[in-house]
């Protein structure tokens, strides 16, 4: 299928010091929506869709909690604007890694400023209940 993708967009995120022994959290969701942008000034063909992913992570001994809000439109060429459709495990897994990388980033990046040392989350993908995150 062939996918245009949208530049990332980083809505909100949120790092707060927290006690290494506060409760573990791990929260990483993957939402998928229509996107309508009534501005919008190049070609409409194919189905646009905003990917968000909202999450919630205080890993496991971890000095930090982050929070915050991750999404990209991207349009789906081979899908008509007006049809009903689902993406399927593996797309939806494919259109959500990029986004998922960006949090790993950013939270690298940010802990290696205010820790001394970068963090890094480890997400596999779940199609179940919950995501893991290892240090």
């Amino acid at each position: 299928m062939k996918v245009a993708k949208g530049p990332i967009v980083v809505q909100s995120y949120h790092y707060d010091l927290v006690d290494p022994d506060s409760e573990v959290k791990t929260d990483l969701q993957v939402q998928v929506q229509d996107y309508n942008d009534s501005e919008e000034t190049e070609s409409t063909e194919g189905k646009m869709i905003q990917i968000m992913t909202p999450f919630g992570i205080h890993p496991e001994q971890a000095p930090f909690a982050i929070s915050g809000l991750i999404g990209q439109v991207v349009q789906l060429q081979d899908v008509a604007a007006d049809e009903d459709y689902t993406l399927s495990t593996e797309l939806m897994e494919e259109l959500s890694r990029p986004l998922v990388e960006q949090i790993q980033i950013i939270t690298y990046q940010l802990t290696a400023m205010t820790l001394d040392h970068g963090y890094e989350l480890n997400f596999q993908p779940n199609t179940g209940d919950n995501e893991d995150v290892d240090d």
